[in-house]
């Protein structure tokens, strides 16, 4: 607890600093710039990658938690000199998908996916290109959390008998037919016809795609009708071939489950145990560590720009300082001549420097966060500003006060009153 008598010190200290900052309002104002550079920085970058988190995470859980992915590559793995390969790679048969939910007692569900590249989807003369089509099973609704608000999904008789209908995303049903209840409306996907059978749940846009722009529809119609042509990109399965999902029976069974999963692929697959797995099964984990990878390069790289622009604050802090000594010689000797402490002496410099920086930073993190937002506003890219970054802002900005004031406040309270006096 402070003492009466300590307080009332740190308050004229307090005072005296201030005084002393407004007497010098351009010339302090020009000291802080390197801190709001620097804070600036620093709070916008670390704002849109927070608001990246946050949207990253969202449209991963989006598809469901907790879903092991069954795909040719893990992501991040391949490079441009492994397209050929992973173009040749075998993707995964609907007999690997009853392999799986037999002899894995650790999944609760196998999903079939399959996809065809940017359709036209039309009704009644209005229509919509680069749309999304997915082509599954029932169990989609258990692996991935696909549920319909409206209608129904398709069933597993209509899968065998490759049934031409489908369930459509929220932004599709708006796009070609208002507020028009869909089921049982007729739509055309490149020009095939599809009787509608429900509407998905609306999961809103995210930042790399719109889960509300899906038109689903079972995998036998998919190959059936759109099998992928010579042209398909790479990472599109070849005909009779799919991409697999899986959920676990709990989540924490989910390493188990993998574990089981890769067995069972294994063996399939002839694979001894010298060979290594030409496959890959993942969780959303490994979507995370991906995003995380390409963060954190920026991230390091936006450190190392807001480092430059704070040292070169925190030399300005520390220059403008030794300067306010030489200009108060006469006053610092005169106060230590009436008897002021050492200590009174450091503290007021050292709370200058402190209070330069600090208002540095409340500048720089004004800014930082205002340019976040108009980022956001104007390129729809995500931005937030956590609690976190407010209070690292003001921290920094301190310590870099601290740090590049403490000489001059030290070499001020050592100055000989006597010597000060005499000063000119």
């Amino acid at each position: 607890m402070m003492s009466p008598r300590v307080r009332d010190m740190f308050g004229e200290v307090v005072s005296m600093a201030l005084r002393a900052l407004r007497a010098n309002r351009m010339r302090s104002l020009l000291t802080t710039l390197g801190i709001v550079i620097g804070v600036g920085t620093v709070v916008a970058m670390t704002s849109i990658i927070q608001g990246f988190d946050r949207t990253v995470q969202l449209s991963i859980s989006s598809f469901g938690s907790h879903v092991i992915y069954m795909r040719k590559a893990r992501p991040g793995a391949f490079n441009p000199d492994l397209i050929d390969s992973v173009r040749r790679t075998q993707a995964f048969t609907v007999e690997d998908a009853e392999a799986l939910r037999r002899r894995c007692p650790d999944v609760k569900g196998v999903s079939i996916i399959g996809f065809v590249e940017a359709a036209k989807v039309s009704y009644r003369g209005r229509s919509s290109r680069g749309i999304q089509i997915i082509g599954s099973d029932p169990s989609i609704q258990e692996v991935n959390s696909y549920d319909p608000w409206v209608g129904r999904f398709f069933t597993e008789e209509e899968v065998r008998r490759r049934a031409q209908v489908a369930v459509v995303g929220k932004s599709i049903r708006d796009d070609l037919m208002g507020g028009i209840d869909p089921i049982g409306r007729i739509l055309h996907v490149n020009g095939v016809p599809f009787r509608i059978v429900g509407e998905l749940e609306p999961k809103g846009r995210s930042l790399f795609f719109n889960p509300d722009e899906i038109l689903t529809i079972p995998y036998t119609t998919m190959t059936k009708l759109f099998p992928p042509g010579p042209d398909a990109s790479f990472f599109v399965p070849a005909k009779g071939q799919y991409y697999l999902n899986a959920v676990a029976v709990e989540p924490e069974r989910t390493a188990a489950a993998v574990d089981q999963i890769v067995d069972v692929l294994r063996q399939r697959r002839g694979l001894t145990h010298r060979r290594p797995n030409n496959f890959a099964v993942f969780t959303e984990e490994a979507l995370s560590e991906l995003y995380n990878q390409i963060t954190g390069a920026t991230f390091v790289v936006m450190l190392l720009v807001s480092s430059i622009a704070l040292l070169v604050g925190g030399i300005g802090v520390m220059n403008i300082m030794l300067v306010a000594v030489t200009e108060r010689t006469r006053e610092i000797g005169l106060r230590k001549a009436v008897g002021a402490p050492r200590r009174t002496i450091l503290l007021q410099f050292l709370l200058e420097a402190v209070f330069l920086t600090t208002v540095g930073g409340a500048i720089g993190l004004a800014a930082g966060a205002g340019i976040a937002q108009v980022v956001r506003i104007f390129t729809a890219l995500p931005a937030y500003t956590p609690l976190w970054v407010v209070v690292l802002a003001f921290g920094f900005s301190a310590a870099v006060g601290v740090f590049f004031g403490l000489y001059p406040a030290v070499r001020a309270s050592r100055l000989d009153p006597v010597e000060a006096l005499r000063w000119e």
